[in-house]
């Protein structure tokens, strides 16, 4: 009987090594990640650098895109997928850590950290 309890203690001790190790990943996940994961999914039509146009004229660089919203509708756009009327884009849903990653390359390449980046304001309201 004490077999079952010592394989299920190590069931135990690596699915614990394992959610430890996804933290670790996640809070080490930094602009190259945001960058490659920008690659894998944006940058056939999107422009992916600090400077240049995008492959597809009609897209407009993403260095433009996270100068032009507030952070809290980038991360929510990234997060849920973002809205287009250009039918060919797909609807692609990112993790938070993933966002985290992409916002921190973006905030790399334009020199604005996502941390210092205002949130959307509420006409008559001011921010915090």
């Amino acid at each position: 009987m004490t077999r079952p309890l010592r394989i299920r203690e190590a069931l135990f001790s690596f699915a614990l090594l394992a959610l430890g190790a996804s933290e670790v990943l996640a809070a080490n996940a930094g602009p190259a990640d945001g960058k490659a994961l920008l690659e894998k999914n944006c940058g056939r039509c999107h422009s992916l650098e600090a400077t240049g146009a995008s492959p597809l004229p009609q897209a407009p660089p993403l260095r433009e895109v996270y100068l032009k919203y507030p952070i809290d509708q980038l991360e929510e756009g990234f997060a849920e997928g973002m809205g287009s009327r250009h039918r060919d884009m797909p609807q692609i849903q990112f993790s938070d850590d993933q966002v985290a990653a992409i916002l921190n390359y973006l905030g790399s390449i334009t020199g604005v950290d996502p941390a210092n980046r205002a949130p959307a304001t509420i006409p008559g309201e001011t921010p915090p």
